[in-house]
């Protein structure tokens, strides 16, 4: 009876589990184990007849396979099939001790391979190993397998003849979409768990950026919104661009600037339509957000910055106290705008919470004596010749804006060492101004998936610290990682999305400190992503979001999720 429940067992574990061949009886363990975490680890090579014996003794150590090349007829004897996990995106860490014996060599180059070309049949190992001596193999790769995968010592180096490889301690993890409890449904947002649920103890806000006509105005963005995030900020409808509508004034009005003079300012106000639209639909919905943003560099029309805003055709830039004057002007007209339709609309509770009063003032090359963006890119710069428009645009904000709106400095790079050394400097001088304000720093975190570092020596956790530690909050307010010039891997994005939020948890604001007080994913899925259209990346597709096309969740949402989850 004993030895028919064996058999029983055997014949189950070898189709049900296995998946490969039967019960041998030079096995003691079985050829694949599942984790506890939803993981598979494979214990041992694939069997070829004579050629490959288990569970052998040799020297001191039991459990050993011996491979006895000559006795194969495959051209890579050694070799574990991974033709169960086509298709799907893994992390592999592979382990094993090996020992050569060749009496007619010294050494012997062993290269353990895949044969996934779209991966550059990656090596996991390749070394010249001395003969008669244990050497370690010990290697980890992110990799989305084809079909009829397999890893294997590469035998077209072998002197099969005349060699015997043995093998103990065989580990090769397998963890992935796709794989017991690591498996990730393609759910629909709508019946994914919300991540502004999984937050809400963590942050103030959670938050997705969005475009008007591609995506809010859409009822099924809005739902999706409403039940994720619990803050939006528009990728480019609050922009000076847009709220002008690409129109140069024609009519104009007095302005008294704040030497006592007066300017001409347009007479009739920029297009607000949009913007109202956008509050409203923020209303209707339950959400809050982000201004981004009232002064940058790019996408403000240009004639902003000439003599009679551009009408005669004149060159020729404002002088700084013009140029201050119509600053305060549009802070002033935008901010008063935003305030009179919450006081109108919303009995006067706030929708609008955060402005990014300036956005990406700080040079990439920054010094310590130099560190405003560059004249040849910067209008303001050119005009002001250093970071007095700054802050000028920080005290006029104070000026305007309610005071429980919150004024940010945004940028991206901000984990640079230099940069985020200026952006000190930038913080302590709008500090030391008596009337200007500012309560956060706006970490755009456009990153990609191997920079920068998450933690440790001049990483984004250092910068965040820094920035916390000029008394300041951190908002993550642009967050997206890119693949750049390496293939799409799914559960390589989940693990570094799971790491950066982890991180960011760990920083989070709370009553007794300073710290990160909101995150926000920039875009709703791969599709509609900006980083396609950035010539950096012209023929490598990026996919840096939580969310497929039809908005159904990546790896990347679990990733996500699961950091506020342990």
């Amino acid at each position: 009876m004993k030895n028919l429940k064996k058999t029983i067992y055997c014949i189950f574990a070898g189709a049900i589990l296995f998946g490969l061949s039967g019960c041998s009886k030079q096995e003691k363990t079985p050829k694949i184990v599942k984790n506890d975490d939803g993981s598979l680890t494979i214990t041992r090579v694939d069997e070829d007849g004579k050629a490959i014996l288990f569970n052998k003794k040799y020297g001191d150590f039991d459990n050993v396979t011996v491979a006895d090349l000559k006795l194969s007829t495959k051209n890579n004897p050694v070799s574990v099939s991974l033709a169960d996990y086509a298709n799907i995106a893994l992390y592999l860490e592979f382990d094993c001790e090996m020992l050569v014996e060749n009496p007619n060599a010294s050494t012997t180059e062993i290269t353990w391979m895949i044969n996934e070309i779209n991966a550059g049949l990656p090596q996991l190992y390749n070394e010249k190993v001395p003969s008669g001596e244990w050497v370690k193999v010990s290697s980890k790769l992110f990799i989305v397998l084809g079909e009829k995968r397999s890893l294997y010592i590469s035998g077209s180096t072998l002197d099969k003849e005349n060699t015997k490889i043995y093998i103990k301690n065989f580990s090769l993890k397998l963890s992935g979409d796709g794989l017991g409890e690591q498996k990730f449904e393609a759910l629909n947002w709508m019946d994914a768990p919300s991540l502004k649920e999984a937050y809400k103890d963590y942050f103030d806000y959670f938050g997705l950026a969005v475009t008007y006509n591609e995506e809010l105005a859409r009822k099924q963005v809005q739902e999706g919104l409403a039940r994720h995030a619990d803050c939006i900020t528009m990728g480019n409808e609050f922009k000076p661009d847009f709220i002008f509508a690409w129109n140069r004034p024609t009519e104009f009005t007095d302005f008294t600037g704040e030497d006592g003079k007066s300017y001409k300012v347009p007479l009739n106000p920029p297009k607000f339509s949009t913007v109202d639209r956008c509050l409203n639909i923020c209303k209707k919905n339950g959400l809050k957000m982000r201004g981004h943003v009232l002064v940058w560099h790019a996408q403000t029309p240009e004639w902003f910055f000439y003599e009679d805003w551009g009408s005669t055709g004149s060159n020729e830039l404002v002088s700084i106290d013009e140029m201050n004057a119509r600053l305060e002007w549009y802070i002033k007209t935008v901010l008063n705008h935003i305030k009179d339709w919450e006081d109108t609309n919303n009995n006067g509770e706030r929708i609008v919470t955060t402005w990014d009063v300036v956005n990406e003032a700080i040079s990439d090359n920054a010094t310590d004596t130099s560190w405003v963006r560059p004249e040849n890119s910067s209008r303001w710069t050119k005009i002001y010749k250093d970071e007095t428009y700054i802050i000028n645009a920080f005290r006029y904000a104070n000026r305007y804006a309610p005071k429980d709106v919150k004024l940010a400095y945004n940028d991206y790079g901000c984990y640079a060492k230099q940069k985020r050394k200026a952006i000190c400097k930038l913080i302590d001088e709008i500090k030391a101004t008596p009337d200007a304000r500012i309560d956060v720093i706006g970490m755009q975190s456009h990153v990609k998936v191997d920079y920068p570092a998450i933690t440790g020596k001049d990483s984004f956790e250092e910068a965040v610290q820094m920035f916390v530690e000029k008394g300041v909050n951190v908002q993550v307010t642009e967050l997206d990682i890119a693949n750049g010039k390496s293939p799409n891997n799914d559960l390589r994005l989940k693990a570094i999305y799971n790491q950066y939020f982890n991180m960011f948890i760990r920083n989070r604001k709370t009553a007794d400190k300073n710290g990160i007080e909101g995150v926000t994913i920039w875009g709703l899925n791969d599709e509609g992503t900006w980083l396609n259209a950035l010539d950096e990346y012209n023929g490598y597709t990026q996919y840096p979001l939580l969310f497929r096309n039809s908005f159904t969740c990546k790896p990347a949402f679990y990733g996500v999720l699961e950091a506020a989850q342990k």
